[in-house]
């Protein structure tokens, strides 16, 4: 299994490469005068499926962690470009920037006939997760999810700006576990730590939250991991899926501070294997940023470019990494 984190700039976007397929995880991503993630996830899929032919342009299941626009953005050019078999997502719609792209979604899946799963959390096994032929299509990995739409405010109460954790889409994300053998993955969207608590509390019990290769929740920001989901998954590999520092435009990582560095430390102390050392820009806030030289191996695609994680049956795990050529 080749994990393949997109560099979408600031959003998400994860091809799972299989040996018997393909899982998309999301679509990006971030659109200014000087980046468009849309054009830049279609070059990238058009690239893997020139290579892998045998998979004929098809995704095996595409997901959508939560209707945000930096998760959306691309699904009519995904679902316009390629045959997408199956989809899944919290059944949500969103606030009204992303209702196109949520209802584009909606509606090819019925009118081609897609097999659609929404995930609720309160409908998944707290001791194996949720699966079934539209979460898991393919045949050669294990593919779960593991929370999902809440229902009801648990009692989540509100941010620092007064309003209530419950009616915050990340908090509804999908979280995803894939298994290839021994090697695993673990992708949280962009549930945030009142989210993160329930999620290790349910599972506390399971080995259902302990991978390999962690996809850093939010971007890495401060609040997208927790130390008490860093325990739980002891992961030896991070993944940041992030825009670099030096686009300063408006919902760009420059401008979020993302990754922000208390999560980046975490991360640090929190995975096993270490990467080649290098000069990387960590935010210590909004618009403001340090470099910082890091040998733990903790990626972002605002860093490294579009990262590569081959992951074995045996549990080997390489990274690739393919920064920007510079002048």
């Amino acid at each position: 299994m080749i994990v393949h984190l997109l560099d979408v700039g600031q959003g998400a976007s994860t091809l799972i490469e299989l040996p018997c397929g393909a899982v998309l995880i999301d679509t990006g991503g971030e659109q200014d005068e000087e980046f468009h993630s849309t054009e830049a996830l279609h070059a990238q899929l058009e690239e893997f499926f020139a290579r892998r032919t045998d998979l004929k342009r098809t995704i095996d299941v595409m997901f959508i962690t939560h209707p945000h626009i930096d998760h959306v953005r691309g699904i009519p050019d995904v679902l316009d470009h390629y045959t997408v078999k199956n989809l899944v997502d919290d059944g949500l719609p969103g606030e009204a920037n992303v209702r196109d792209q949520v209802q584009y979604a909606h509606d090819f899946a019925t009118s081609h006939s897609l097999g659609y799963r929404a995930i609720h959390r309160d409908a998944i096994d707290g001791k194996t997760g949720f699966t079934d032929a539209v979460v898991d299509p393919v045949k050669c990995a294990d593919i779960k999810v593991l929370s999902g739409a809440v229902d009801a405010d648990p009692g989540w109460g509100e941010n620092n700006y007064g309003k209530r954790h419950f009616e915050n889409a990340n908090n509804h994300s999908v979280v995803i576990r894939v298994d290839f053998g021994k090697s695993s993955l673990l992708v949280t969207g962009d549930t945030e730590e009142v989210a993160l608590h329930d999620l290790v509390e349910k599972y506390q019990n399971t080995k259902l939250l302990d991978v390999d290769v962690y996809q850093v929740g939010h971007h890495g920001s401060h609040n997208g991991t927790t130390s008490d989901l860093m325990h739980a998954m002891t992961p030896k590999v991070a993944l940041i899926a992030t825009g670099p520092e030096d686009r300063h435009h408006q919902w760009t990582a420059w401008a979020y501070g993302h990754p922000r560095e208390p999560t980046v430390r975490m991360l640090e102390e929190g995975v096993s294997m270490t990467r080649p050392a290098t000069e990387v820009q960590i935010g210590l806030k909004v618009k403001g940023f340090v470099a910082e030289k890091l040998d733990k191996a903790v990626y972002a695609t605002g860093w490294d470019g579009p990262v590569d994680v081959e992951m074995r049956a045996d549990g080997t795990i390489t990274v690739r990494t393919h920064p920007k050529k510079t002048s």
